[in-house]
């Protein structure tokens, strides 16, 4: 073969490819942060430590005794469960129901069912300080040690009722919330308690349990969990056998494949929620208490 007979081609000239964009940079990437749904250790970590620091205040230099420490916890949680319903009633289902719809549509999804820990502690602070100048910081710290409790109690049993681990003084409690999924979402906003269902007019008529016990529609106490466990005690462990409820399982099983595990702890989150935690100790008791 002559070089006259062979076919020259010709390269064509390479080019970079365009660099890939940051996935999720700017304000995306700092909001999804903001926005991240918690494991429940961080959320123990977050709320069980701010309730300590509390409640060791308010016992060491406040001086108020432990009957009056529980007293104001007690109304803390009681007013948690009020900020519990109007959260889920209004801020989930009108505002951001486009973020909430994805947990209804996914319920099996467990890594976004846990609150975000820097809103909550954004709101904690703010409900800290009109406290403080309303009722004084030692009423305020008792409420508020009330108010973290309520938190972690709702976060943990929101994760348990959407996974397979049932204990049987949630099972009164996981129905009434199946039902808001999977019957009627206009009803049964209180996760924890259905006291507030009771008052504002969203208490399901047809659930299992009024139905079968129309006098249990009158235990109704503003606590977290309190009335579905004395629920529980009255009527018997019988969520996993009437229909209703094992339409929902059902239901749940549908979404087995969208199943995703709690997720894993991040030591970054849990820094920064103590220091969240310490900064706001000192701005509220230190810096507002010198002015």
């Amino acid at each position: 073969m002559t070089m006259s007979t062979m076919s020259t081609t010709v390269a064509a000239p390479m080019t970079a490819p365009p660099p890939a964009a940051k996935r999720g940079s700017g304000a995306p990437t700092l909001v999804r942060k903001i926005g991240r749904s918690p494991h429940l250790l961080e959320v123990f970590l977050c709320y069980g430590s701010w309730t300590l620091i509390m409640a060791c205040t308010s016992l060491k230099y406040y001086g108020i005794s432990f009957l009056e420490l529980a007293c104001y916890t007690a109304l803390g949680t009681a007013l948690y469960t009020f900020i519990e319903y109007w959260f889920h009633r209004v801020i989930l289902h009108e505002w951001l129901s486009g973020p909430h719809g994805n947990h209804h549509k996914r319920p099996r999804n467990l890594r976004i069912i846990a609150t975000p820990l820097i809103p909550v502690q954004v709101y904690g602070l703010m409900t800290m300080i009109l406290f403080m100048y309303l009722f004084g910081r030692e009423v305020s710290y008792g409420i508020n040690c009330g108010i973290a409790i309520g938190q972690m109690t709702m976060d943990t049993v929101h994760v348990l009722f959407h996974s397979n681990w049932r204990p049987w003084y949630l099972e009164s409690a996981r129905s009434y919330h199946l039902f808001h999924h999977f019957t009627d979402e206009e009803f049964a906003h209180g996760l924890t308690t259905s006291f507030w269902d009771m008052v504002f007019g969203t208490l399901p008529a047809n659930w299992y349990y009024y139905k079968k016990y129309p006098v249990l529609r009158y235990i109704q106490l503003p606590f977290p969990l309190l009335n579905f466990i004395i629920l529980g005690f009255l009527a018997g462990d019988e969520t996993k056998t009437h229909a209703a409820a094992k339409a929902d399982e059902e239901k749940l099983k549908d979404h087995a494949a969208e199943y995703r595990p709690h997720g894993e702890v991040s030591p970054n989150y849990i820094l920064v929620s103590w220091i969240t935690v310490l900064s706001s100790w000192f701005l509220i008791d230190y810096v507002l208490a010198s002015q």
